[in-house]
Order: structure tokens, then C-alpha cells, then sequence
């Protein structure tokens, strides 16, 4: 029950964040010049369940496989005419910069009023391109 919970409020989180760009216009993680260009980048991925693009955009280590690996198994199993639904409630999101320096940011995203809960996203420059080390639902 509690990873129920869970799994849907974070496949909330990732259905209503704002993306600027269409599954046409996916950005590669070589072209991004801001933390807050990774985190959109990557939202626009999950939210159209692009989930090979969307591991572009993390650092691999066990907790961000976790819930790539948990929304691949959400996108099972949502009906194929229920996806486009999710999908078009990418809006209305705001974007905080916190805490940015040379090596490390802190992007904490608002999502719009359907859910209160902020979400935390914490990179980290890896060669010279930004890429997520956490999510944190708070």
C-alpha cells in the first residue's frame, strides 16, 4: 500500500511538470547549458515515457534506476488511450534555482495545484554536462 502511494504521487509529479519541448524536440544532455534545462529535459522525457532519453539526463547509480525503472512499470500499465492524458498536463509548473554553484545545483520544481508537494532535484556537473544525482519528493 505505501509503495502504491507512492508510485502514483510520483507519477503525478512527473505527468504535470512543464516541458518546452515535444517528443520531436527531444534535447540531448550534450546540448544543455543549465540545471534547469536537465530537469525539464528530463520531465519532458518521462512525462512522454521516453525512458531511454531520460537516462541521459541522470547520473546512473541505484535510486534514479529506481524510479526510472518504477515509472517504466506505471507506463505498463496505463491503457494507451489513458497516456495522452498525462502527457498533456505538462504545465503550470514553476522552477526554483537554488544553491548553484560551479559543480552542484539545486533545482526545486513546484508543480501546479493539482499536487502541493515540491519536488527536489539535486545535480551535479559530470565532464562538463549537468546531470541529476537525486530526486527527493518532499
Amino acid at each position: 500500500m505505501k509503495y502504491s502511494i507512492a508510485f502514483l504521487i510520483f507519477l503525478s509529479v512527473f505527468t504535470s511538470c512543464e516541458s518546452h519541448k515535444s517528443k520531436k524536440e527531444n534535447t540531448t544532455s550534450e546540448s544543455l547549458k543549465s540545471p534547469k534545462e536537465t530537469v525539464t529535459a528530463y520531465l519532458a522525457a518521462t512525462n512522454h515515457f521516453d525512458f531511454k532519453t531520460a537516462k541521459e539526463f541522470v547520473i546512473p547509480n541505484k535510486g534514479n534506476f529506481m524510479n526510472l525503472e518504477t515509472l517504466e512499470k506505471m507506463e505498463k500499465s496505463i491503457p494507451d488511450d489513458q497516456k495522452s492524458r498525462f502527457i498533456n498536463k505538462e504545465k503550470d509548473a514553476q522552477y526554483f534555482e537554488k544553491e548553484i554553484t560551479d559543480s552542484t545545483a539545486r533545482i526545486i520544481l513546484s508543480p501546479n495545484q493539482d499536487i502541493a508537494m515540491p519536488i527536489e532535484f539535486n545535480l551535479k556537473k559530470v565532464n562538463e554536462k549537468w546531470l541529476i544525482e537525486s530526486v527527493i519528493s518532499h
